[in-house]
């Protein structure tokens, strides 16, 4: 399709079906990741051989992020959490983050799909 997505956050839930989807448009997909490499074993799966490309990346590093990004014409941020883990602050996931892949996308003059998600559990309501 010449569409090259760079899927932040596909490893997660929502990802996953989003990484799926665009593998079957015949969309190469960029998966950036950090961590253990077999976090994004199963989603090779999910495409032909190359489609679906995993790329080590570090969301503190801007450069690392921007060379993900150079490589995409679409990014989608699917970054997100409810809850603070000790590496991450609940700001810095679903603020800084975010606003940090949006600076970088107008930089680089690629599209951008933004997404956030809240999670309001029902004993806050």
């Amino acid at each position: 399709s010449g569409i090259i997505a760079a899927v932040f956050g596909a490893t997660g839930f929502l990802g996953c079906y989003l990484v799926q989807q665009l593998a079957k448009m015949g969309t190469q997909v960029l998966v950036p990741f950090q961590g253990c490499e077999d976090s994004t074993r199963h989603l090779k799966l999910m495409g032909d051989l190359g489609q679906v490309v995993p790329m080590k990346y570090n969301p503190r590093d801007e450069d690392s992020v921007k060379a993900v990004m150079a490589k995409a014409n679409v990014v989608i941020n699917l970054i997100g959490r409810e809850f603070e883990t000790r590496n991450y602050s609940f700001e810095e996931v679903n603020h800084g983050m975010a606003q940090q892949l949006a600076m970088v996308s107008k930089a680089l003059k690629v599209s951008f799909s933004f997404t956030l998600f809240f999670i309001v559990h029902v004993e806050f309501l």
